[in-house]
């Protein structure tokens, strides 16, 4: 049974107002002494009093509560077959979300988008009833069209993560990470190098805006230096089988004018090209160096190549910041906040063998 405030202001021998007061935290308007607020609080943690947030909400017009909004969809592995779904949130990212929340007493609200929503019944509950003070839209690709309309006409102060647009948003800059990454290599003294994206379903036009970002920058990186652009990107999909993607590599690598880097665009690829750089007994770092994009979390569960790290804590923790600016100036629209990638060297890099 739930303590009440009768029951608390019972014990103290005061007015139930007076115990409404104190833990409301309005005890100073009203001069109440520090030894009564003192003993009340006392008695309240004594009796194990918890105060109903719900109520508070509904009274104060405030929940204490932010959505985020994703698909229900992630990417996934399932016997040989590679699933990209459009939903990237990984560990470190929420828990930095939840930790800058919990800075200003509010609580997270996890919200999934079905995979095929059909009328405005199946909207998620956060568009049809009050209960957040503000959403974070983790959706990058394939959002369905009503959830577009219910984003656009809620009330709740919204912000966009991994989602490259001018206002409202945190991205991380994909193009300036990959011209970094490939400038690197050309100060290593590597004049071939090759960019490569194993993914079928980024050939699409609506794909992430990373997928364009990274090859235009690597594209970038290229030109300024007068080197010859070589994007091994299949036009056909081989992401559902590593041999599929070892048979690319092997062939590329075999060539007499083979390419002594290589940028990949995830690092779904490392272990494929370690695999056909074997077979030709090629060896990385010495003959053929590496880099690849990844998730900062990489860096926990193993992470096999010099990478480019998606800065996972600095979106998690801008997205907050953002979104607590837009509840408290009002601002419908706030400039979307790009972040920069993390250089992780893991020794797969070194200079160029010699011709």
């Amino acid at each position: 049974m739930s303590v009440t405030l009768k029951e608390i202001a019972y014990s103290a021998g005061v007015d139930v107002s007076v115990v409404s007061r104190i833990l409301n935290g309005k005890a100073s308007q009203y001069r109440i002494s520090p030894a009564c607020q003192e003993r009340v609080k006392k008695i309240a943690e004594s009796l194990g009093y918890l105060p109903n947030a719900y109520a508070t909400g509904i009274k104060k017009g405030k929940f204490r509560c932010v959505a985020l909004l994703q698909s229900g969809t992630a990417g996934s592995y399932q016997g040989s077959t590679h699933q990209t779904g459009t939903n990237y949130l990984p560990e470190i990212m929420v828990n930095e979300i939840h930790r800058n929340l919990e800075k200003d007493d509010t609580h997270l609200l996890l919200s999934n988008i079905p995979e095929q929503t059909v009328d405005s019944h199946q909207l998620p509950k956060i568009f049809r009833s009050l209960m957040a003070d503000g959403l974070i839209i983790n959706y990058y690709q394939d959002l369905p069209e009503n959830i577009k309309v219910a984003i656009e006409h809620t009330s709740m102060p919204t912000v966009w993560m991994n989602y490259k647009m001018d206002y409202n948003a945190v991205y991380s800059d994909s193009f300036s990470a990959a011209e970094k990454a490939t400038q690197h290599l050309i100060e290593l003294g590597h004049r071939r190098i090759a960019y490569c994206n194993v993914y079928f379903k980024d050939l699409q036009p609506d794909a992430h805006h990373s997928v364009a970002d990274r090859r235009n920058g690597y594209i970038e990186a290229m030109n300024k230096a007068g080197l010859a652009v070589q994007d091994i990107t299949p036009d056909h999909k081989i992401d559902d089988s590593v041999e599929k993607q070892i048979d690319l590599f092997y062939s590329v690598l075999k060539r007499p004018d083979r390419p002594t880097a290589m940028l990949f665009y995830w690092s779904y690829s490392v272990p494929s090209v370690y695999a056909a750089a074997a077979r030709l007994d090629l060896r990385i770092p010495k003959d053929l160096s590496i880099i690849t994009f990844a998730g900062e979390s990489h860096l926990r569960i193993g992470l096999t190549a010099t990478a480019m790290l998606e800065p996972e804590t600095d979106m998690g923790r801008e997205a907050v910041s953002m979104l607590r600016k837009k509840m408290t100036l009002k601002q419908k629209n706030i400039p979307s906040k790009r972040v920069e990638y993390i250089f992780a060297p893991m020794y797969t890099c070194q200079k160029a063998p010699n011709p």
